[in-house]
């Protein structure tokens, strides 16, 4: 995890990825296939940043941790460090996590609470 390029890069292949999924599957949105990718990566990612801690090698930067988490990733990133106890003791990484956590839950309950006003806002714009 180099750069924010290859980020992004990363993330622009999990976008493709969905739309193919969805090829094969329209019936599931392309946002939940986008979201059910992230956060497996991010699982991985984590998964593989406490397997390189362990083995004293190269680590996952942090800012590609919590790149992924605000980029969908937050709920893979939460069960991976519950099942990897990773990161758990570091405050600073914690307190971002929540914070990005906070966000998350904000936006869903807002999408939940107003999805019929958001439904005919894009029917608008299709129209």
């Amino acid at each position: 995890m180099c750069c924010n390029g290859f980020r992004i890069i990363l993330m622009f292949s999990l976008a493709v990825l969905s739309f193919t999924l969805n090829s094969f599957m329209p019936n599931i949105p392309v946002i939940l296939w986008y979201l059910v990718s992230i956060n497996i990566f991010t699982f991985l990612l984590f998964g593989i940043d406490k397997y390189y801690s362990l083995k004293e090698r190269s680590r996952v930067p942090e800012i590609s941790l919590h790149f992924f988490s605000i980029a969908g990733g937050i709920f893979g990133a939460l069960i991976a460090m519950l099942a990897f106890k990773h990161k758990i003791r570091k405050k600073l990484f914690l307190s971002t996590q929540g914070v990005i956590t906070i966000i998350w839950i904000v936006a869903i309950y807002y999408v939940l609470t107003h999805l019929e006003a958001i439904q005919k806002g894009l029917q608008g714009l299709s129209a």
